[in-house]
């Protein structure tokens, strides 16, 4: 997660508007990502984790398959002994398991525990239900518009990240 900004939503927007130009559904999606960061930092709170454990625990959801610490540690961007010891801080805290690797029984990887997801799927399902009927004001072609930008962005924001990422 980034840090968050100091000031109210408007004045961050308009210091970043004063420095940058950009069109204003470029400004409504980064909108949406300050608001996604904002959300990320509440959930966290909620579920009694920090910041730093929170981004860890979204990884290992998304992840396509089983990370293990040190995997888990890169994507943070810390060191190995760090990703060990935050996975030794979720396990400790239950949102975690390790277990071997189905394929290779020498490796070890790291499972998220039902109950922990259980808990920040019940938090987020009524943002779900509220996003879901908002995407029903919008006609099936603007909802394919809107799906079809916010793919895209998506898919220009990994690889800026990526360009961003080598040396």
């Amino acid at each position: 997660m980034t840090e968050r900004p100091q000031g109210s939503a408007d004045e961050v927007d308009r210091r970043e508007r004063r420095r940058v130009t950009a069109s204003e559904v470029s400004w409504a999606a980064r909108a949406l990502q300050r608001a996604q960061e904002e959300l990320g930092r509440a959930l966290a709170a909620r579920l009694r984790l920090r910041a730093l454990d929170y981004t860890a625990m979204t990884h290992l959801l998304a992840a396509d398959a089983p990370l293990g610490p040190v995997e888990l540690a890169s994507r943070l961007g810390i060191s190995s002994g760090s990703g060990t010891e935050l996975a030794d801080r979720l396990e400790r805290a239950g949102h975690l398991h390790r277990r071997r690797a189905v394929d290779d029984r020498r490796r070890i990887v790291l499972e998220p525990d039902e109950a922990s997801v259980s808990r920040m799927l019940a938090e987020l399902t009524p943002l779900f239900g509220e996003l879901d009927r908002l995407a029903g004001t919008f006609t099936p072609e603007e909802q394919a518009a809107i799906t079809r930008y916010l793919t895209a962005a998506a898919d220009r924001v990994r690889a800026h990240a990526e360009t961003l990422g080598r040396p």
